[in-house]
Order: C-alpha cells, then sequence, then structure tokens
C-alpha cells in the first residue's frame, strides 16, 4: 500500500510511479498466486464434489465463516501493530508496511491513486507462504475442511486492501456501495470511525464486522498496554 499525491503517465506495466523492477516483482506476485490458487481451489471443489452431502458442505460453509472473521481480525491486528509500534526505520517491516499505515493516516485518499496491482500485490505475495505449502503438502482428501478455511482466509486476506481502497474512494460506484451494505466488505462510513480522533478504535479493514465488538470490549487499547509493558 503506497499513497502518493499524484500519477504519472502510463508505462508499458500500467501506471506507476517506483522502479520497475518492484513493479515485476508485484506482477509475478499476483501471477504466481493466481495459477497456484486455481490449482489448490480446483482441488478442493473436486474433494466437495466427490464427497457431496448436506453435512459436507455445512462443515465448508463453517470454516469458511470462521476464516472470514480470521480475515478481519488479523487485518485489525496488522493495521494496529503497524499504527502504534515501532517506525518507519524498523527493519525490514518500516520502510515497507509501517511508513505506508503512517503515511496513510496523513494522505487517507492518496490510497485510491494506485491501480490494482499497486494497491494489492504485497497481500498476494504475503499469501504465498501459506498457499504454497498447502499445495505441496496439504492432503486435501484428508483435510478438506482446513484446505477450505486456508482457502477463504487467503482470498479475504488478498483483496483486504482492495477493500480498504473502496472505503476511502470519494466516488463509490453503485455497485460496490451496495457490496458495502453487506457484512462482507467494510463500509466507508464504519471505516471513516477509525480516521476520527483519538484513532484507535476500528482498526479491522476487510469486512469490519468484528470492529464493534472489539471496540466495546476496549481490545485494542489493552493490547497496546501489554505491548507497552512488554517493552519496559
Amino acid at each position: 500500500m503506497r499513497c502518493r499525491p499524484s500519477r504519472p503517465g502510463r508505462r508499458p506495466l500500467g501506471r506507476y510511479d517506483y522502479p520497475t523492477k518492484f513493479r515485476v516483482f508485484e506482477v509475478v506476485s499476483l501471477a504466481f498466486f493466481a495459477v497456484c490458487f486455481v490449482v489448490f481451489g480446483l482441488r478442493i471443489l473436486n474433494e466437495v464434489s466427490d464427497r457431496f452431502a448436506v453435512e459436507v458442505i455445512g462443515g465448508v460453509l463453517v470454516v469458511g465463516f470462521l476464516a472470514f472473521v480470521t480475515a478481519d481480525f488479523l487485518s485489525g491486528l496488522v493495521h494496529f501493530l503497524c499504527d502504534n509500534l515501532g517506525t518507519s526505520d524498523t527493519p525490514v517491516l518500516g520502510q515497507k508496511f509501517i511508513k505506508a499505515f503512517r503515511e496513510h493516516h496523513d494522505d487517507p485518499v492518496g490510497m485510491t491513486d494506485g491501480d490494482f496491482i499497486e494497491v494489492n500485490a504485497d497481500n498476494f505475495f504475503m499469501c504465498l507462504p501459506v498457499l504454497v505449502p498447502s499445495i505441496v503438502w496439504l492432503d486435501v482428501h484428508r483435510h478438506v475442511y482446513l484446505a477450505a478455511y486456508l482457502a477463504v482466509l487467503m482470498v479475504f486476506v488478498a483483496i483486504t486492501n482492495e477493500v480498504h481502497k473502496w472505503a476511502h474512494m470519494v466516488e463509490v460506484p453503485s455497485a460496490l456501495q451496495r457490496l458495502q451494505r453487506t457484512p462482507l466488505f467494510l463500509a466507508s462510513e464504519m471505516h471513516q470511525r477509525h480516521h476520527t480522533a483519538p484513532y484507535d478504535s476500528y482498526y479491522c479493514i476487510t469486512s469490519g464486522v468484528l470492529n464493534p465488538v472489539l471496540t466495546r470490549t476496549h481490545f485494542w487499547q489493552g493490547l497496546l498496554r501489554v505491548c507497552r509493558r512488554s517493552r519496559q
């Protein structure tokens, strides 16, 4: 996720204003994820269709819901950590993640300038350490529910930044507005609460479904106190 005030003209790999080698890495990451996910997804679909029964479909729906909730929580946890801990000089994570989240608070709409590749490539890449081992080592026949859980989790993690981007768009297409009115995707009105002082709640940015309960229980404030005590 990058925040920039202006966009350059089109280039061979699209519209971007950072080194081409990074753009190539992003494109390769997205393409590799897509290929791997199709392979993994087809294995799951074949296994579910072979076992087709009410209890199997029900089990897949249950683990799918759990994965959906997990993705929302993970988005909030990463957001919380990047907003509150470390600096842009933190090794490995500082420049790539912490700086981006901090700049986002200075320019919330800036991320809407990025195209799909720029906004989402990091998340797609971060899913690969889960997706690739799942293809290589996970026996879908024996662990179909785990496979389904991981597949749904990776889908929602991968699109989190895109959903976050929608929540900041000045003009939201009507189709996206309808999606935002469902529990599946973060609503602009809900996310605006995070960008309102004191900026210490509503961190979840995938669906936001966990935001109300985590706010009412003061979960993030408690976690921040624990983190600060552990650093003393």
